[in-house]
């Protein structure tokens, strides 16, 4: 869990220089940076798709803990799809957002929530180790095991221990909001981000292998009896809380990276900064070459084209907006009440995809945006081993999980 972190940080703050040194204000618009306009069509199509399968995920547990906490506190049986589509209905406001600083209390509240179920783990750990076996509790008395002898287990749980720190889709977003986003004041929003998580994500983990020991669950919420617990409970509505509060969290960078896609397709490539500025350059020396006068444009609006200034971004058309929304919302719900369980979702995602955006991209990018713009590059030479280190572990740690995730899914 603490090289998922580290590797993750690294690579968070490595799309952070690719944006910096190209200027560009999302990840496809690196990638089109670094590799011409199919790049950002491919990063911005399969990241939507990617957050797509996120947000199922996030569905299928939300519909779960809800049922769950709904016949607890009212003794009621609830129909699990009835719940799920109350709670997106309820979550609606949140969903149509533009922004994530509009989203920013979600964050508050969703990490508050989650820390009161880690809290009634702990509790409960505690207990359990301290006390003799019970009805209510289950039963640990089995030895813990705190490494696994099967190399194949950490091939399926490393993606899924990678997830809980995945957050380069919106890493990019939240440069770009930052007031004086400069280099300290990223790292520190990194840091801190990841610090925080990795220490929750650990306390988490132990607290609830202890608590269930070799009946943990890929849903730790299924070992909780939180129907005689008042602790469990409130940590179950934590969670519950938490889950959903994270739902447009997803939905909206998965929003802006199809309408990136559909952006690009109506109105064509973004050009970064550095890629207008070394067409500049280019045109300047060939013009040179064949000795024609080089025009400068007496006002800033000379130079750019009636059509370029016609041009409306998709993001900026009202309809546009609230019909993608309606539409990934649909087919996330529809899907999510056909899918088995949440744990079969987080190991798809969990495999090449997430190893793809999250470390592959980003030193691949890098790589080519140093080869690409030699002046924008950076003299030090840490980050190109760093990158190519990264680069080469991903793809074969990516292939080996993908292949094991995949034998055993055929295998079940």
């Amino acid at each position: 869990m603490l090289l998922a972190a580290i590797i993750t940080e690294r690579s968070l703050y490595l799309l952070c220089l690719c944006a910096r040194l190209t200027g560009a204000t999302s990840y496809g618009e690196v990638g089109e940076a670094a590799f011409g306009p199919w790049m950002e069509t491919f990063i911005s199509f399969v990241l939507g798709i990617f957050l797509i399968f996120v947000i199922i995920a996030y569905m299928v547990l939300a519909q779960d803990i809800w049922t769950s906490v709904l016949k607890i506190a009212f003794a009621m049986e609830a129909n699990k799809d009835v719940v799920l589509l109350v709670i997106v209905i309820m979550i609606t406001p949140f969903l149509m957002q533009e922004t994530l600083h509009a989203l920013r209390f979600n964050c508050y509240v969703g990490f508050s929530s989650v820390t009161v179920l880690c809290m009634a783990l702990v509790h409960h750990a505690w207990k359990t180790k301290t006390s003799a076996p019970s009805d209510e509790s289950p039963d640990t008395t089995d030895h813990l095991l705190w490494w696994t002898s099967d190399w194949e287990d950490v091939l399926v749980a490393f993606p899924i221990i990678t997830l809980s720190f995945l957050s380069i889709f919106n890493v990019l977003p939240i440069q770009n909001a930052l007031l004086r986003p400069t280099r300290i004041r990223v790292l520190l929003t990194i840091d801190g981000a990841m610090s925080s998580c990795f220490v929750l994500t650990v306390i988490f983990g132990v607290a609830g292998y202890i608590f269930s020991s070799s009946q943990t669950d890929g849903n730790i919420l299924n070992n909780c009896h939180a129907e005689s617990d008042i602790f469990l409970f409130l940590g179950q509505l934590g969670c519950g809380v938490t889950v959903v509060l994270a739902m447009p969290m997803m939905l909206l960078p998965c929003r802006a990276s199809l309408l990136e896609v559909l952006d690009v397709l109506v109105n064509g490539p973004h050009k970064t900064p550095v890629e207008k500025e070394a067409e500049e350059e280019s045109q300047t020396l060939l013009k040179e070459k064949e000795n024609i006068p080089v025009y400068e444009a007496t006002h800033p609006e000379e130079s750019v084209s009636s059509v370029e200034r016609s041009k409306v971004p998709i993001t900026d058309k009202t309809l546009v907006h609230y019909t993608s929304t309606l539409l990934i919302v649909l087919t996330c719900f529809v899907i999510s009440i056909n899918v088995p369980g949440v744990a079969t979702v987080w190991s798809i995602i969990g495999c090449f995809m997430a190893y793809l955006f999250s470390f592959i991209l980003p030193s691949v990018c890098y790589l080519e945006i140093q080869q690409r713009y030699p002046n924008h590059s950076l003299q030090c030479t840490s980050w190109v081993w760093f990158s190519w280190i990264l680069l080469v572990g991903s793809v074969v740690a990516g292939t080996a999980c993908t292949a094991e995730t995949i034998k055993r899914l055929i295998l079940q």
